[in-house]
């Protein structure tokens, strides 16, 4: 059976440009992302690009692909533009596709025969390629953490909860069904992570197909990383708050007790300088050092996993990464505490 496959790609591009060569490469990556799509070996398709409230270059780019042009005058989040898409569409199998991701020409004829098995989840989720080479180190740390932490890579882990739209496909019926993506969310900030937490709460599972995986073109330097991050663990607090089951479902996801049990030790570590600022601790240093050996004891697999993915330096590289990864989350989690209770501000 060849199903209608309804491709839905959301893009944004600042009207207000402030740095041309960043712009460029998501403009190019975005390029590659329709090019390879239009490449695809299957052909029961159609592509829904939404442009939500984005720049002329962007919109022209899209005009030379065969897609249906949905623009939305004012940007309003990632959420609303699937959303809208979804409604527009007329497949029964829903694909989302984050703009900056380039699939491979086999990918929608996997998804196609996945659905067509007889014992299917009604829906899959595709993972990141780590065998992409990145100039930027930065860059290299993120795709590695979520290869491990978010995509959970090996082999007998086949379930994941944490929902991604770098690819995720599912029946159109089941979308419609569960109200789709929330779409207060602004930006494109968690409403994908929202949506899967909803539907596991619904009782359906999201399993993983490691054979559908994606390149996905960033560009990040450090300052980009610090502020993607920043942005992504206020609102995952925010999230956790108003629906506390969330956080069990995160916490629960194979690997994941590492990072919080790394989040607990940050925590201490810095109260302890904090603290020995105006009162003397007692074995100040030895306590400390004893801390940092159990963080790194407890981030040994991940940073294994980098050293045979990527190389030793990088596999060195990722432990600083790691320092500062948790403790800009440390941080975002009392700036969310602050902001939800505080300023009242919920997403």
């Amino acid at each position: 059976m060849k199903n209608k496959l309804s491709v839905i790609i959301p893009f944004y591009f600042s009207k207000n440009t402030k740095n041309e060569k960043d712009d460029k490469f998501s403009l190019l990556a975005f390029k590659k992302c329709l090019t390879a799509v239009f490449n695809s070996s299957y052909k029961n398709f159609e592509v829904i690009a939404v442009s939500d409230g984005s720049n002329i270059e962007s919109i022209e780019l899209v005009k030379k692909y065969s897609c249906k042009l949905i623009k939305i005058k004012k940007n309003s989040g990632a959420g609303f533009a699937r959303n809208l898409g979804a409604k527009k569409s007329k497949g029964n199998i829903l694909i989302f596709l984050d703009s900056d991701v380039e699939i491979k020409s086999n990918a929608f004829k996997i998804i196609n025969d996945y659905f067509n098995q007889k014992k299917n989840y009604g829906m899959i989720q595709g993972i990141y390629s780590n065998k992409v080479k990145y100039k930027s180190k930065t860059n290299e740390y993120l795709q590695c953490y979520y290869c491990y932490y978010i995509f959970t890579e090996t082999k007998k882990h086949k379930f994941t909860q944490s929902l991604i739209t770098n690819i995720f496909a599912i029946q159109k019926k089941i979308f419609e069904k569960n109200k789709g993506f929330d779409s207060k969310f602004s930006g494109a900030n968690l409403e994908d992570q929202e949506f899967g937490f909803r539907l596991q709460n619904n009782g359906y599972k999201i399993p993983i197909l490691r054979s559908l995986n994606t390149i996905h073109h960033v560009n990040f330097g450090i300052i980009d990383f610090i502020k993607k991050i920043t942005t992504i663990q206020i609102g995952e607090m925010k999230m956790h708050l108003r629906n506390k089951k969330t956080f069990v479902q995160k916490s629960v996801q194979k690997n994941y007790w590492g990072v919080i049990t790394g989040l607990v030790l940050i925590t201490t570590m810095i109260s302890l300088v904090l603290i020995n600022l105006f009162f003397k601790i007692p074995f100040f240093l030895e306590s400390l050092i004893t801390l940092n050996f159990i963080f790194i004891g407890l981030h040994l697999d991940f940073i294994k996993y980098v050293f045979l993915s990527k190389g030793f330096f990088a596999a060195l590289r990722s432990i600083f990464y790691s320092y500062l990864h948790r403790i800009i989350v440390v941080n975002c989690a009392f700036s969310g505490l602050i902001d939800y209770y505080i300023f009242r501000r919920r997403y």
